[in-house]
């Protein structure tokens, strides 16, 4: 059960690192675009990158949680069929 959890935990952070560079490539093609286009309006206000950087954060969690989650469902499940003496 331990070999699980360590191979849980590094798909976790193998996932959280390219969802990491996926978002910061996503930022970064965000402000290059406000920096060469400042007329074009919405994508550069404060509220609107603030959403995206929160968007960005929790997609990260959610990549990162995934392989654990699956590994924790799979073992309640594996578990709850075993009887108890």
């Amino acid at each position: 059960m331990v070999k699980e959890k360590e191979v849980a935990f590094s798909q976790a952070f193998t996932a959280m690192a390219k969802q990491t560079a996926v978002a910061q490539q996503a930022l970064a093609a965000s402000m290059f675009r406000s920096f060469f286009s400042p007329s074009f309006k919405g994508s550069s206000s404060p509220v609107a990158v603030a959403l995206q950087m929160q968007s960005a954060a929790m997609g990260i969690v959610n990549k990162g949680m995934a392989p654990v989650h699956q590994k924790a469902v799979a073992n309640a499940r594996r578990l709850a069929k075993t009887r108890l003496k």
